[in-house]
């Protein structure tokens, strides 16, 4: 559904008991109705699933096949084409260049960045934490498809001692991948966990669910850390994988576009936080 339709929907009480009607009724009459009601988006969605099959299209995780759970699935264009948070590529290659010695991802959902991360950096063993039990089969599902499974480790919520006890078997050069809605606020404290001053730290802040969230994380690393903010940006068709769906960037080009929104809010901002080191380079 297009961004603008949905906020037109969420904006009217009425479309919305209708919407609430419509998402009770059963799939196979659920299935026909979206065809009737928005044909051009519905054909542009099944050209991109039939073109990737259940593999992403474009990016830094080009080739990786998928395994969604339910919780995921209204991000799965995002994921097929590649362009999902797509803001973050040069760090994310920026990343995989590096000789981490662990890379912990704190909020893997679906594994989209851990089961990547482990893809490019072969090397490199990933320890996830996801406090949904119900990502965790579809996790395994797209681990095993990628054939990564058996160096990465996947434990449940993440608290601080958790994140403390994973820090003092990370290594030397740990690298920590953060999108917890608001709970990174709690959870990445310096003065609590003092091992996280040697970490690299990608982190999704949420000031939307908590208030001041930034702010906090800024206030405590900008001692220790240089702190790069990234924030997202609207899509254009420059973004778009137009090599493998020609036929949409040349006759769907609007819509094409708006396959890439990824319904956000206010301002989404991602820092990267790196320590200061003396006497070493960051790539070795």
């Amino acid at each position: 559904m297009r961004h603008a339709t949905w906020n037109a929907i969420e904006a009217n009480p009425f479309a919305m008991r209708i919407y609430q009607s419509y998402r009770r009724l059963p799939e196979e009459v659920r299935a026909p109705t979206r065809w009737v009601v928005t044909p051009r988006w519905q054909a542009a969605c099944a050209i991109v699933r039939r073109t990737a099959g259940n593999e992403v299209l474009s990016g830094p995780f080009r080739g990786m096949k998928l395994h969604l759970s339910p919780l995921s699935k209204r991000q799965l264009l995002g994921y097929l084409l590649g362009t999902q948070e797509l803001e973050l590529f040069p760090i994310i290659e920026d990343i995989v260049s590096r000789p981490y010695s662990t890379v912990i991802n704190i909020g893997v959902a679906d594994g989209y960045y851990a089961i990547g991360l482990a893809r490019r950096m072969p090397s490199t063993p990933v320890i996830g934490f996801e406090g949904l039990p119900e990502h965790h089969e579809p996790f395994w599902q797209t681990a095993r498809a990628n054939g990564v499974a058996d160096r990465i480790t996947l434990r449940g919520f993440c608290t601080a001692p958790d994140l403390r006890d994973a820090l003092d078997r990370a290594g030397p050069r740990p690298f920590i991948l953060c999108d917890i809605e608001g709970g990174e606020k709690e959870l990445l404290d310096n003065s609590a966990i003092p091992e996280l001053n040697r970490a690299d730290i990608l982190v999704e802040t949420h000031d939307g669910l908590v208030r001041g969230c930034t702010e906090r994380l800024v206030q405590r690393f900008s001692a220790t850390h240089d702190i790069k903010s990234v924030y997202a940006r609207p899509r254009t068709m420059a973004d778009f994988p137009a090599r493998e769906l020609p036929f949409l960037a040349r006759w769907m080009s609007g819509t094409a576009v708006e396959l890439m929104n990824e319904r956000r809010t206010g301002v989404q901002e991602w820092l990267f936080m790196t320590p200061r080191r003396t006497g070493e380079t960051d790539k070795q």
